[in-house]
């Protein structure tokens, strides 16, 4: 890896854990004892592309040309995979041979082999595949079978770009101008109209600036659907404080016609984000307790296979389980009121009850701790990108937070969310009867998992925890409508303060609803749950992603590059928000 890189001072390390790269370190799964040769091929095969990524590829390049929308970002990526991969192909035919066993690995873990219609397949992954032909490198067959389903329609659409492609593969600015070309003629995004001559600019700026007044009236006179109507339709309403729902400071505004614009517009579009939302049907959701999913007999089964793993990780485990007990028991004893009249005799204060016996102020009173009434909900993405040591790490750290809470006296619930089915459930078949009508909304079966309820005592609900190490349960995953579930399950509660913690992997991703609707329709609608949850909602809401960057969604968030440093990020995360609860009181 360090010839290949370029870099003799890569830092590689091996572990439990997914492949993955971050900066200068680069970290590969540990071959076991009996590993096959095409086993080993494939993790060559990982090593030899995350070499590659760190001698041709360029983040900021890329990250500078990458496209706006969900879907046009997996054909950006997976075009630009495609050129590291023809790279290496090209100056090594031992790393073109691994290289196509990792692919071939990753298209049976997907379950390419058993796709037979264009709508269950992955457009990214397809026009990846089609580059790396048209790059000269030869597919695998679960990767060819998956382009072939959609080969005739990549082509006519970008066939035209590809000859030029091999000349420029070195050249990853010009490779990335023809690529948003090609997601243009694909039809993901459209054309940019940022180049606008300079004279023109300014005089558009004038006439802003001349009707802005009038434009502010006409925006605030429109008729903009109603908070109550448009969360109606996701089949729950949002509840909210009164006091807080479309409330803007008015102070100054009148002055400030600019900012009044920009607030009204915004305030419309978050309201035509949620107003286009909808599900096809929500006759086939469910909501479901874990032990309903899974005999008596299997989910003994599970907690076993849980109990084996946290065994196994008992050091790392007790390290974050002492750490939040530690923190959250300091913020206990640190809420006394001091200086009274009367009370309990304050004992720091006795050389002044010596010195002056009439002293009055030297009694302290225990106050109401935030930590006490406080309930913590945690809302795991239960997808089939968490399989594995993701879903395994999830499960862990879930259960010591349940038993580490409950033991400081903080009520804690454990939730999950994941479909029914794989592309599309009993959902999509009856769209597909009744002819399948244009923009339907999601188009899967969700289903939400309650592990453990807030007011589920641990020990009856430690078992249901096990259900999470079963990888059948685990499928596509809808964002939006499981944050404002949970949301909508903790905002109910008692208790003072509320918590609500997202471990999540990726963004939501449902190829059914995707390629029938907007390529950002999932995305959009996330961003609207998080925005209502954040700024009119008195939830507290984190987030926490899994080798995904969520902090551009999420004002209050942390990535992690492993599973393993899942417990570190969850533990630091709750000692912020008791550390600023306190420090605000």
């Amino acid at each position: 890896m360090k010839a290949i890189s370029g870099n003799h001072e890569l830092d590689v390390s091996f572990g439990h854990g997914r492949a993955y790269q971050k900066g200068n370190h680069v970290h590969i799964p540990l071959p076991d004892n009996h590993i096959t040769e095409e086993e080993l091929a494939a993790l060559r095969g990982a090593a030899d592309h995350f070499a590659l990524t760190v001698r041709y590829h360029n983040d900021e390049k890329h990250r500078q040309k990458s496209p706006s929308t969900r879907l046009a970002q997996d054909v950006f990526n997976c075009v630009e995979d495609a050129r590291i991969a023809a790279i290496g192909a090209s100056l090594m035919k031992g790393v073109e041979h691994n290289l196509s066993a990792e692919l071939e690995k990753k298209c049976c873990e997907q379950g390419y082999g058993g796709i037979h219609q264009q709508r269950g397949a992955t457009l990214g992954d397809a026009v990846g595949f089609y580059i790396r032909e048209q790059l000269g490198i030869t597919l695998p067959p679960t990767a060819d079978h998956l382009l072939a389903l959609w080969r005739v329609h990549i082509d006519s659409h970008i066939g035209s770009h590809c000859a030029q492609l091999n000349d420029i593969k070195f050249d990853q600015e010009a490779f990335s101008q023809i690529t948003c070309q090609m997601i243009i003629d694909l039809g993901l995004e459209e054309e940019s109209t940022e180049e606008i001559i300079e004279g023109e600019t300014e005089d558009r700026e004038n006439q802003d600036s001349e009707i802005g007044s009038d434009a502010s009236d006409e925006i605030s006179n429109q008729d903009m659907p109603s908070h109550s109507d448009s969360t109606k339709k996701l089949g729950g309403e949002l509840p909210m404080e009164a006091s807080t729902i479309g409330s803007t400071d008015s102070e100054g505004g009148s002055g400030e016609p600019k900012e009044a614009i920009d607030t009204a517009i915004n305030a419309h579009r978050v309201e035509l984000k949620e107003s286009h939302y909808k599900a096809y049907t929500n006759v086939y959701d469910e909501i479901v307790v874990a032990d309903e999913l899974c005999d008596a007999v299997e989910l003994d089964r599970l907690r076993a296979l849980l109990d084996k793993h946290l065994q196994q990780s008992q050091v790392v485990i007790g390290k974050f389980a002492s750490r939040l007990q530690r923190k959250l028991m300091v913020q206990k004893n640190r809420n006394w009121t001091f200086d009274l009249e009367e009370g309990l005799l304050d004992t720091s204060r006795l050389v002044s009850v010596i010195l002056d016996p009439l002293q009055p102020l030297v009694f302290k009173q225990k106050k109401e701790t935030a930590v006490k009434d406080t309930v913590v909900s945690l809302l795991i993405d239960s997808s089939g990108s968490m399989r594995g040591r993701s879903m395994t790490v999830a499960a862990m750290y879930a259960d010591i937070l349940g038993q580490t809470l409950e033991r400081c006296s903080v009520k804690v619930e454990i939730l999950g969310f994941t479909t029914r089915a794989w592309r599309g459930g009993q959902s999509k078949r009856l769209w597909l009867q009744q002819g399948e009508p244009l923009q339907p909304g999601r188009l899967n079966d969700l289903r939400h998992i309650i592990y453990k309820s807030a007011n589920m005592s641990w020990r009856k609900s430690r078992r249901n925890l096990g259900l999470m190490m079963q990888e059948d349960l685990l499928k596509e995953n809808i964002d939006g409508e499981a944050l404002l579930w949970a949301h909508n399950r903790i905002v109910k509660r008692p208790e003072d303060r509320k918590i609500l913690m997202v471990i999540s992997d990726g963004l939501p991703a449902d190829s059914s609803t995707l390629l029938a609707n907007s390529s950002n329709y999932l995305e959009q609608h996330l961003q609207y749950a998080i925005d209502k949850i954040e700024n009119h909602s008195p939830v507290e809401l984190v987030a926490i992603g899994i080798g995904h960057d969520v902090t551009n969604h999420y004002r209050r968030a942390v990535t992690t590059t492993d599973a393993e440093q899942l417990g570190d990020a969850m533990t630091e995360q709750l000692m912020n928000l008791f550390d600023d609860r306190t420090n605000a009181e």
